[in-house]
């Protein structure tokens, strides 16, 4: 065998035993996949998403999370978030109160995530994730209270056209509990305790147009459950769907995806929509940088 030809072989076998377990393909806005950074891999993301709109008045809200993610082996990352959020709201019902907060920090979570199985040759792709988090500030309302949770999430990929086409879908359960100080009679301020339950069912369909861009679309269905563990009595639920695309960029990468309510309830009367704990839009824009 000559020096070029060994050479030549030496080169595809080195090639072939570095790929990585799975390449990760495209990335929606609110659907998870079941790719993890490989072993030793950082990423830095940031996330930034607005939701707008109630039944009445002003509401304008923002939510910003600042990601650090980290492969301990190829099947298993973890990561911590540093969470920031903005409110305007005016006159948006009763049940809101008027606030104006620019930018300010909400609170901390962490992040762990282990891939069961990968998408490969056709297979079913599996991975488990589980978010602990604190918050000072409520998503919905603006105002500050302690909330404690736990976000567990169920993922499955099936890729089908030669990896050119992604589907993904999760089930997530998000128990919280949120510490209101309350004041009672002046000077004696009382404390409660609301436990609370969020299920969702998410879905998204990427194709790769191009080389680097991924076009598709998501939708996911969001329900509230108060007081969940006296049993599980539905509060209320919303309906989004909307496009989304993805710009692989190499060692960077952006995300956005548009989220408008299609329906709701219970909703008031010609509405459709739910607006307690739903806005009527959302849209998300995620920046990574690998490392």
């Amino acid at each position: 065998m000559s020096f070029r030809l060994r050479a030549a072989v030496a080169g595809a076998v080195l090639s072939a035993v570095s790929v990585p377990a799975y390449a990760g393909g495209t990335d929606f806005g609110y659907v998870y996949t079941v790719s993890t950074e490989e072993k030793g891999e950082t990423e830095l993301s940031l996330w930034a998403t607005d939701r707008r709109g109630k039944a009445q008045g002003h509401y304008d809200a923002q939510d910003y999370r600042l990601e650090v993610e980290r492969g301990l082996t190829d099947n298993f990352q973890v990561a911590g978030y540093a969470n920031f959020a903005s409110h305007h709201i005016r006159s948006a019902g009763p049940e809101l109160a008027d606030v104006s907060r620019s930018f300010a920090f909400q609170g901390l979570s962490a992040e762990f995530k282990y891939l069961v199985r990968s998408p490969r040759n056709g297979r079913l792709g599996i991975a488990l994730y589980a978010e602990p988090g604190w918050s000072r500030i409520h998503k919905v309302s603006g105002e500050e209270a302690d909330e404690y949770e736990l976000e567990l999430k169920a993922i499955v990929q099936k890729n089908f056209a030669n990896d050119r086409l992604v589907w993904a879908a999760n089930l997530t359960l998000e128990p919280e509990w949120e510490r209101e100080h309350e004041e009672i009679t002046p000077g004696v301020i009382g404390t409660e305790t609301e436990k609370e339950l969020a299920i969702e069912i998410a879905t998204g369909l990427s194709y790769k147009v191009a080389p680097r861009l991924w076009l598709g679309a998501e939708g996911r269905y969001h329900s509230v459950y108060p007081d969940w563990t006296h049993g599980l009595q539905r509060e209320n639920y919303a309906v989004y769907a909307g496009p989304s695309i993805y710009y692989d960029g190499g060692e960077w990468s952006v995300t956005a995806t548009w989220q408008p309510q299609l329906w709701g309830g219970p909703s008031g009367p010609g509405r459709g929509l739910e607006f307690d704990d739903h806005e009527k839009r959302e849209l998300r824009i995620k920046l990574s940088k690998e490392f």
